[in-house]
């Protein structure tokens, strides 16, 4: 037996160990590897909600275009290293759907235009920011689609692609952070959200859960005409196995 078929015999036996102990064992789906199996094809990607950068995706997609979207200051000082060697351009400024001022609670990767209810501390500091549709945001920018994009804005998600209708008409998919629970005051429910982008034309076609709590998901939209949503289009990965990329029609 080579080296490689006894390790793959081993992390299997360790999968069916911990499988027997209630966890539940298969590739990690929020990385590169896993995400590059759908075949997505874009021109430019844009990513709402920066902090500290998307390595995932900047990996995925390091040869296309990149509009970092993010109204704090120091956004290009923290996501210095993730963003070297892009091609991107940095927009200082929050995305909604109406243009207005705002008021950021910041909380580092947590900061949110929403009242928390999951945290009971006050925020250690507030700023006003303005905030614009990304429509209007990305409009005469010359920006090429068809677009990928990346909402992360802790509960202002529906926010943010109720000003991106235009935009979601050339985006391919949406991976957005969703909240289950009610995480903050106001916010929208997560059958909200479904119902808004099936108005849009999209579809769910991935649920990536949090590692140690269940209170919010990463989810995946696709365009609902998609081959991505064919049932064997896009295998997860489990221990000791090999997969191929899907192709889209």
């Amino acid at each position: 037996m080579t080296k490689g078929k006894l390790f793959n015999r081993v992390l299997r036996s360790a999968a069916s160990m911990l499988t027997r102990q209630g966890f539940h064992v298969s590739e990690e789906r929020y990385s590169a590897a896993y995400l590059k199996r759908y075949g997505f094809d874009i021109n430019t990607f844009i990513d709402v909600g920066v902090y500290q950068g998307s390595p995932v995706f900047y990996e995925l997609f390091k040869d296309k275009k990149f509009v970092l979207i993010d109204p704090q200051p120091d956004t290009m000082e923290k996501a210095a290293d993730s963003v070297r060697g892009l091609n991107f351009d940095y927009i200082q400024s929050g995305a909604g759907s109406a243009k207005g001022v705002a008021t950021l609670s910041l909380e580092g990767p947590s900061s949110s235009l929403m009242k928390r209810r999951d945290w009971k501390r006050q925020p250690e500091k507030t700023v006003e920011i303005q905030i614009s549709p990304l429509d209007e945001l990305l409009e005469n920018k010359g920006y090429k689609g068809p677009f990928g994009l990346k909402v992360d804005t802790e509960g202002f998600d529906l926010d943010v692609l109720k000003g991106a209708e235009k935009t979601l008409r050339e985006t391919q998919f949406v991976f957005t952070e969703a909240s289950l629970r009610r995480r903050f005051e106001g916010s929208y429910r997560f059958s909200e959200l479904v119902a808004y982008m099936a108005e849009q034309g999209f579809e769910v076609a991935d649920v990536i859960p949090h590692r140690s709590h269940n209170r919010l998901v990463d989810v995946l939209f696709v365009r609902s005409d998609s081959s991505y949503l064919e049932p064997n289009a896009v295998p997860v990965r489990m221990v000791g196995s090999s997969v191929k990329a899907h192709k889209q029609n």
